[in-house]
């Protein structure tokens, strides 16, 4: 169970966020594919990259916050992860593995920008979850979740990625730590401190004009 749960976050941010939950699939065994992929079975890598591309393009995503940029970099890590394979630790979760990976190809694309590019931001594209919502339900959950995304954009790719992790894909603090190479107190804080500062915006862009 993680850490910090949701129910101090009032009202519509953790109705909204609850709605990015539920996203990622429960990780699966990676050691036999990793085994034979290392073998030189193409299939098994093929599995690999099936079970991780959608973790690995979602966090690329909330820290690029381009859609080109994303699918480039989650390429780039997935064809390292491959060349880097005989290095793996297979008593690691492949998927923390990749992450870190992807996270830290992130990092490096961003420090090579000049400036922040505010003008090529692009709202997400998450799948809200099945059901049988009412239209109007709809509408507002959608509205609810562009107005989370919106203020997720102004936060500093250290909030992001945090939040990201946390709620999105659902990671543990000891899976963050691990994925961005500190301690899981050091993680719990940064994610006080993101949420503290998503629920203020939020907040203020609530409040009656």
């Amino acid at each position: 169970m993680n850490a910090l749960a949701l129910d101090d976050a009032p009202g519509t941010l953790a109705h909204a966020i609850g709605m990015l939950m539920a996203e990622e699939a429960p990780p699966l065994p990676w050691k036999a594919d990793v085994q034979a992929a290392r073998r030189g079975d193409p299939s098994a890598f093929e599995a690999l990259v099936r079970s991780v591309q959608r973790p690995v393009y979602g966090l690329a995503l909330r820290l690029l916050q381009s859609e080109a940029e994303a699918a480039e970099v989650a390429q780039e890590a997935l064809l390292r992860a491959y060349q880097n394979l005989h290095k793996y630790d297979d008593a690691r979760p492949f998927d923390l593995w990749v992450l870190a990976i992807t996270r830290n190809l992130c990092l490096d694309l961003l420090r090579r920008r000049t400036k922040v590019r505010t003008e090529e931001l692009e709202p997400m594209k998450e799948v809200l979850p099945s059901g049988e919502a009412s239209q109007e339900e709809g509408a507002i959950a959608r509205e609810e979740r562009q107005s989370l995304e919106e203020a997720m954009a102004t936060l500093s790719v250290e909030d992001r990625e945090v939040l990201a992790l946390y709620y999105v894909q659902k990671r543990t603090t000891k899976e963050i730590a691990q994925i961005m190479g500190c301690a899981p107190g050091t993680i719990m804080a940064r994610l006080f401190r993101a949420r503290e500062k998503l629920r203020k915006k939020m907040t203020t862009e609530e409040a009656p004009r």
